[in-house]
C-alpha cells in the first residue's frame, strides 16, 4: 500500500471491515502513493460511481411510480366512496322532494274538496272575511286590494 493509509485508524463508531475495504480501494486508486488520485486512477471508480447514481435515480423513478400508483388507488377508492355517498344523499333528497310534493298535492286537493263542498253561506263568509273590516263593513280599499289581482275574474261572475 503505497499511500500509507494502513497507518489510519478506524473511527470508533464505524464498522472495521467496511473501513478496511475503503482503505484498500483508496490504496488501489492511489497506486503511486502521492495522495492524489490521477485521471487514470479516477476512471476506475468513476464508472462505478455513475452506474450507482443511475441505479439510485432509477430506484427513485420506481419509488415515484409506486407511490403514485398507491395514491391513485386510494383516490379511486375515495372517489367511488364519495360518488356512492353523493348518490345516496341525492336519492334521499329526491325521495323527500317527491314525498313533499305528494303531501302538498294531497293537502291542496283536500282544500279544493272543502271549497267545492262548501255551502253558499260559508262561501259568502269566506269572501266577506277577505273584503270587510273588523266591524264587518265592506271597505273599498280592502275590496280593491283583494280584486286588483283578480280583474280577469270579474267577467266570470254570474249575476
Amino acid at each position: 500500500m503505497g499511500s500509507g493509509s494502513s497507518q489510519l485508524k478506524c473511527p470508533n463508531d464505524y464498522d472495521k471491515e467496511k473501513f478496511e475495504k475503503i482503505m484498500k480501494l483508496y490504496d488501489s486508486l492511489d497506486s503511486n502513493g502521492d495522495h492524489v488520485i490521477e485521471t487514470d486512477e479516477l476512471n476506475k471508480i468513476a464508472d462505478l460511481h455513475v452506474r450507482n447514481k443511475i441505479r439510485k435515480l432509477k430506484e427513485n423513478i420506481d419509488n415515484i411510480n409506486s407511490e403514485t400508483e398507491t395514491k391513485n388507488k386510494i383516490l379511486e377508492n375515495d372517489i367511488s366512496f364519495k360518488i356512492a355517498e353523493l348518490n345516496t344523499q341525492l336519492i334521499i333528497k329526491q325521495t323527500r322532494n317527491l314525498a313533499e310534493k305528494d303531501d302538498l298535492i294531497s293537502f291542496t286537493n283536500s282544500e279544493i274538496d272543502k271549497l267545492q263542498s262548501m255551502p253558499k253561506e260559508k262561501k259568502s263568509e269566506k269572501f266577506m272575511e277577505a273584503v270587510t273590516t273588523k266591524n264587518g263593513n265592506i271597505d273599498f280599499w280592502k275590496f280593491f286590494d283583494y280584486m286588483k289581482s283578480r280583474t280577469q275574474d270579474i267577467d266570470n261572475i254570474v249575476w
